[in-house]
């Protein structure tokens, strides 16, 4: 009998460790492997999914700054070529000498130079020491302080430009704002054919005589390291000199820091030449080098020396710069990895057309990555505490169930594998095949628990999809329907409807005197012969352009609208008369300046005026089209305003 208790045990056991554990430790061995493997797929697939994303919002994020950037340069080459035609007009008129701020003090200084020796509102005046000062010399010096309230009020009402300054071919600087040490900074002697800003303006570098854009140098005036927008300034052919505007590297760079980007990212700024205007003092440190915020005016400055090649990503010796960088900057690509040292970054760079500067920006794919990484080493320790606990578990449940292990093994195992099926494929199909009874009360519970709860998911789940669905159409039907029933198609301004709109919601807030506003009406200049010598679409390109010309000019708070076929009407708040009269020739010379394609030139005609207190629209508006008419019978080109 002890033999065969014994050999029973015996089969017991075998059948045991046969049909229940090594299955079931093999079931759990796999279920892990499958819970690691998935964990570690899903985490590749986030960090690849996260760095796509963060790629994308960073480069949209920098597009807007170079955008931002691009439009804050091309106001300053703007006002750049203003300057170059008001400094032209006072040469092309040497017999005109308005002194608007009253006579200048002009002296002598102990070194021998010829300067403004008093502060009066305006711009330093400086002639070096070389020139001989004749009657032609003071008389120059003295007129040209008709140029100074243009000055003043050019580097008053742009925040980056820091200073405005004319030097002529020989050698006198005039420069707003007022310096009290010229003579000093200026010293005795000073060439201007040895200065960038200004062999960079003549006629071997710039043939069109349009306004260019410098690279970083260190500036004489004292204004640190600066980029300037210049323009040459021609009496016929004969170059009288160069007149420019300074906007200060510090600028930029406080800009630059103040950018609050995710993930840490670290912008810079580099030059069409290769040369890194600007940085962080974080970039600083992994590009090893220290930026040039500040310099010694100890002594005067006859020369504009640069940044040295430390700086200049094709000249510099510097590895990191080599190792894929000059790669990146000269393929054009808006995305790259670079590996500096043991550490991959993500290199970002955007074009700034005004200038051709690249804005750029370096930020470490382990930061972006941490988030995924956390995330994975915890469901890694996750699954270590599940194994240990499992072991612990597996122990008890197979010594407490060793007697009865074969019929409840046979029981429970197939429902246990069902539901882990049906669990592994819940969310992965829109409906689920339900379990069937086991057999067993607790089991079949949870089955039918299972059942009704991946029923209603189904249903919930559809639901959602098409709630999602019709929403999305709807909402995008009303943006279309939004678009199109307040914009003109063509010009992509405000139609004839709600520019109405504008205009009555801006009468009806008219109060008093003090809360007027202009009315401007534009007119393009015999448009009907574009379209009979050029056709109508190029007569369509003339009225896109024009919109955009006019954008460019008017404020923010200004409505622009298509009055009818080439009229158009703007509509200016808080606006004064001797404020819509400038707008509205600002408008009319940014048309008459600019190249259009194909037709070349083009003109409009201006009627402005201001609403008056109880007025009507129809009223308020045949007033502003009589001032259109009389510009266009007083010889077209032209603003003319109404009481």
């Amino acid at each position: 009998m002890k033999g065969a208790s014994s050999s029973l045990q015996g089969l017991i056991y075998r059948h045991y460790l046969k049909s229940a554990l090594i299955p079931m430790l093999a079931i759990e061995l796999v279920l892990l492997t499958l819970y690691f493997s998935i964990n570690l797929y899903i985490s590749t697939r986030n960090q690849d999914t996260l760095l796509q994303e963060v790629q994308n919002n960073l480069l949209t994020i920098i597009s807007i700054e170079a955008r931002s950037i691009d439009n804050q340069l091309g106001e300053v080459a703007r006002l750049t070529g203003l300057l170059q035609h008001a400094q032209e007009t006072f040469f092309a008129h040497p017999e005109v000498c308005r002194l608007p701020n009253g006579p200048p003090r002009l002296e002598r200084h102990p070194n021998g130079a010829y300067y403004k020796a008093e502060d009066n509102g305006g711009a330093s005046l400086y002639y070096a020491a070389t020139t001989t000062i004749g009657e032609a010399e003071r008389h120059k010096a003295r007129c040209s302080e008709d140029l100074d309230p243009l000055f003043k009020s050019t580097v008053d009402a742009n925040p980056i430009v820091t200073q405005v300054y004319l030097n002529t071919w020989d050698a006198m600087n005039r420069i707003y704002p007022f310096m009290h040490d010229a003579a000093e900074r200026f010293g005795t002697t000073w060439d201007v054919n040895d200065l960038a800003f200004y062999y960079e303006a003549d006629a071997a570098h710039n043939p069109e005589r349009r306004p260019v854009w410098t690279s970083a140098y260190l500036d004489p005036a004292g204004a640190g390291w600066v980029i300037s927008s210049i323009a040459p300034v021609y009496r016929g052919d004969f170059l009288e000199g160069v007149t420019g505007l300074d906007v200060t590297i510090d600028s930029f760079i406080r800009h630059i820091l103040d950018l609050n980007l995710s993930w840490d990212a670290m912008p810079f700024m580099v030059d069409r030449d290769g040369t890194i205007l600007a940085m962080p003092p974080r970039i600083e440190q992994v590009f090893g080098l220290r930026e040039l915020l500040a310099y010694d005016y100890g002594e005067p400055l006859g020369t504009t020396p640069g940044k040295p090649d430390a700086y200049n990503i094709f000249k510099s010796t510097n590895p990191t710069f080599s190792t894929g960088m000059l790669e990146f900057f000269r393929s054009g690509q808006s995305l790259s990895e670079l590996r500096i040292d043991a550490t991959r970054y993500v290199l970002i760079q955007k074009p700034i057309p005004q200038t051709g500067w690249r804005l750029m920006v370096l930020v470490n794919e382990a930061r972006i990555l941490a988030p995924v990484a956390a995330l994975r080493d915890l469901s890694n320790r996750i699954g270590y505490v599940a194994i240990g606990v499992l072991v612990l578990f597996y122990l008890g449940f197979f010594l407490l169930l060793l007697v009865s292990v074969r019929r409840l093994s046979n029981r429970i195992v197939s429902p246990i594998h069902a539901l882990s099926a049906a669990t592994s494929d819940l969310g992965r199909q829109m409906h689920s095949q339900p379990l069937q009874p086991a057999g067993i009360h607790e089991v079949d519970r949870l089955s039918q628990n299972f059942n009704e709860m991946a029923l209603e998911l189904d249903k919930r789940t559809t639901q959602l999809v098409e709630v999602r669905v019709a929403r999305q159409a709807q909402e995008r039907e009303t943006r279309i329907l939004a678009r199109m029933a307040n914009t003109d198609l063509l010009t992509e301004v405000y139609n004839r409807r709600k520019i109405e709109a504008i205009l009555n919601e801006a009468l009806a807030n008219v109060r008093d005197a003090d809360d007027t506003f202009g009315l401007i009406l534009c007119d393009l200049d015999h448009f009907k012969s574009v379209n009979d010598r050029h056709g109508h679409l190029a007569g369509d390109q003339v009225l896109i352009e024009t919109t955009r010309l006019l954008r460019a000019q008017l404020r923010r708070r200004d409505a622009l609208g298509r009055w009818g076929g080439e009229e158009f009407m703007i509509v200016c708040p808080q606006i004064d008369r001797n404020g819509i009269e400038q707008t509205a020739e600002k408008l009319r010379l940014g048309i008459a300046e600019h190249a259009f394609p194909i037709v070349g030139t083009a003109t409009a005609s201006f009627g402005a005026t201001l609403a008056r207190p109880g007025e009507s629209m129809n009223a308020l508006v045949a007033r502003a089209d009589s001032a259109l008419y009389a510009a266009k019978e007083s010889g077209r080109n032209r603003v003319h305003s109404a009481e």
